[in-house]
Order: C-alpha cells, then structure tokens, then sequence
C-alpha cells in the first residue's frame, strides 16, 4: 500500500507537465478555447499540491471533504463545459442536461450520505462520468463523419479526447464500486494500480496534444 500511495501522489509530477506543456506552447492556444483547458490543469495542480499537504500533515478527513467539495465537482463540471464548447451546437442540450442530472446527484449524495461514513461519492461520480463517456461518443462519432478526420492526429482535442476515454472509460467500474472494493484490500489495491496507471496514460496523451496537437 505504501508504494501506491508513492505512485498515487507522484501523479502530481504527470499533472504538472501538463500545464508547464500548456504554458511554454500558450501562443497555439491563446485564441482559442483550449486556453481554457490548459489553465484548467494549472488549477488542477494547485488543487493537488494542497492536498499533498493535507496528506503529508495527515489530515485524512480535510483531504476526502476537499476532493468531495472542490477537486471532483470542479472537473467533472469543467469536461461538460469542455465538450460544450467542442461538440456540434445541436449536442449542446444533452450536455447541459448531463451537466443538470450530475449537480442534482451530487446534492443528494451530499443530502443523503452526510455523516454516514460513505467514503468516496461513487452515485454522483458515476452520473458524471457516464455522461463523459456519452460526450466521448459523440466526439468521436463527430470525428468520424468531419473532414477533420484526415489530420486527427494534429488535433489536440483528439489527444485530449483520446486520454479521457482511457481513464473515465477504463475506471469506471473500480470508481463505481470504490466503497466495496475498499472493503477487500486483496482486490482493492491491484484495481487501485491500474487506474493509476490509467491517469497516468490520460496525462500523457494530454501531453502529447499540446506539444503536437493544434487548435481543430
């Protein structure tokens, strides 16, 4: 366990290379939305480094209400808002209401489980990261069917795109069912490896979008 919590936080490292790659190549993306992402993984950094420092201070229950309150909210919210603004303007209205449905989750989950010793918010998790993988099918469908299919590999969004559908796709199950598997650390702590692994793999294709990537 000890070695995972190590390679846990040292996602820190793949976070911040990600928005120091967003920074050094800004002129690509200062006119366009994608700006936004990258200041996006700044925040994403700062959220993270303060809870390294609730984790080294041993701060066990700050760290699981600053995930719970600000951290997951925050980019489950801002990928609606992504998509909202990279999808066709007629896919705006299932975006919107994917976005409605995951805040009504999360108030009730908020509502409901105050104080019942519910770990992680598996219910309004799974909401948020159903619609992602909807918004991910659409994305590629719009792909396929665009002229912008023959240069996709010069596309950031597609990287971007590609690095979201390995991690929301990829944990899906271990994020759902995270207060069950905690249960059975034999089961808990390999599933733990591989979903680390894969937000690893989402940061580095992240990577490889704004170093190679352009503006679609």
């Amino acid at each position: 366990m000890h070695l995972l919590n190590i390679f846990t936080q040292y996602l820190l490292i793949a976070e911040a290379l990600v928005a120091f790659t967003g920074f050094i190549t800004w002129n690509k993306w200062k006119h366009n939305y994608l700006k936004w992402f990258v200041l996006y993984m700044g925040g994403i950094v700062f959220f993270e480094s303060i809870a390294s420092l609730l984790i080294y201070f041993e701060k066990d229950d700050e760290v699981v209400f600053f995930y719970q309150m600000i951290v997951v909210p925050f980019e489950i919210l801002f990928i609606n808002w992504f998509f909202y603004k990279t999808l066709a303007a007629s896919k705006r209205k299932t975006i919107i209401a994917g976005g409605i449905v995951y805040v009504i989750s999360w108030l009730f989950e908020k509502t409901i489980f105050t104080g019942t010793g519910y770990y992680f918010q598996s219910i309004s998790y799974t909401v948020g990261n159903l619609f992602i993988l909807v918004y991910l099918i659409l994305f590629f469908t719009e792909l396929a069917n665009s002229d912008k299919l023959l240069n996709f590999k010069k596309l950031a969004v597609f990287w971007i795109a590609s690095g979201m559908l390995i991690f929301y796709l990829g944990t899906f199950p271990f994020y759902g069912l995270y207060n069950e598997l905690a249960k059975n650390l034999d089961i808990f702590i390999p599933a733990a490896w591989v979903a680390t692994s894969l937000n690893y793999s989402m940061y580095f294709l992240f990577t490889i979008g704004l170093v190679w990537g352009k503006p679609g």
